[in-house]
């Protein structure tokens, strides 16, 4: 299926716009505020800062995997109007036909590996086994920048429940070192308790915010990077491999 140019990028860009809606709407209500002020462990400022840098990390990544995507368009578009398509390493560079070099991409070099491996081969079994390590060896290197995202996702919500036990702590340590319960002592620890208390939640709801959001987001990144894995495994299928074992 043929999409439009950036379309990845574009609905990252759509989905990061709900996410500064609700920021926007949540700093109205001054959610944000009591955020930031009911924690008194600090442990939600790193929870943010944490996920802005992620989320910048899934911008680029977003940007990447589009262009490579729609670089992968174009390189199907100029392998299919091709009826007697030869494919030639020329200085290097992938060639169709012996006319001008395909565009440089990511796919573009899987190519010219693929060139390079089967030109050597005298069994289209060994070629098919070059294609599937060839494969293994580009999806790995275009899904493992995102193992990053998914630590700190997963990062973001362990600091969530840090906090929980940190807030926990504080509201019991008020008690602890009580001995006279009369009005007064009653109620500092009560504010104390209600201190700790917005400490938990509020760490636990910052954690669990971000850590879904940048789920999300890197969720979306996978598939599309399994998409173009997928578009470059069909056509290394069904046009390219065959083409190269009928010209052994």
């Amino acid at each position: 299926m043929i999409k439009g140019p950036h379309h990845l990028f574009l609905t990252w860009i759509i989905f990061s716009g709900f996410v500064v809606f609700g920021l926007v709407v949540a700093w109205h209500e001054h959610l944000l505020f009591a955020l930031f002020a009911g924690d008194r462990s600090k442990i939600s400022v790193g929870i943010v800062l944490l996920y802005i840098t992620a989320t910048i990390h899934c911008a680029r990544r977003a940007y990447f995997i589009s262009a490579q995507t729609d670089y992968a368009q174009a390189v199907e578009a100029i392998i299919r109007s091709q009826p007697t398509m030869k494919l030639q390493l020329i200085n290097a560079r992938v060639h169709v036909t012996s006319q001008r070099p395909i565009p440089d991409s990511l796919i573009t070099d899987y190519i010219g590996d693929l060139l390079r491996k089967v030109s050597g081969t005298r069994r289209s079994s060994d070629a098919e086994a070059f294609k599937s390590e060839l494969t293994e060896l580009y999806a790995g290197k275009l899904k493992g920048p995102h193992e990053i995202g998914w630590f700190i996702a997963d990062i973001t919500l362990k600091l969530g429940l840090l906090g929980t036990i940190v807030g926990f702590i504080l509201m019991l340590g008020s008690v602890a070192g009580t001995s006279d319960f009369d009005v007064s002592t009653m109620q500092k620890i009560l504010t104390d308790m209600s201190s700790g208390m917005g400490t938990a939640l509020y760490t636990t709801l910052a954690g669990l915010v971000a850590s879904m959001l940048l789920a999300a987001q890197y969720h979306m990144m996978d598939r599309g990077a399994d998409e173009l894995i997928d578009r470059t495994a069909r056509l290394t299928e069904v046009f390219i491999l065959p083409t190269l074992i009928r010209a052994r």
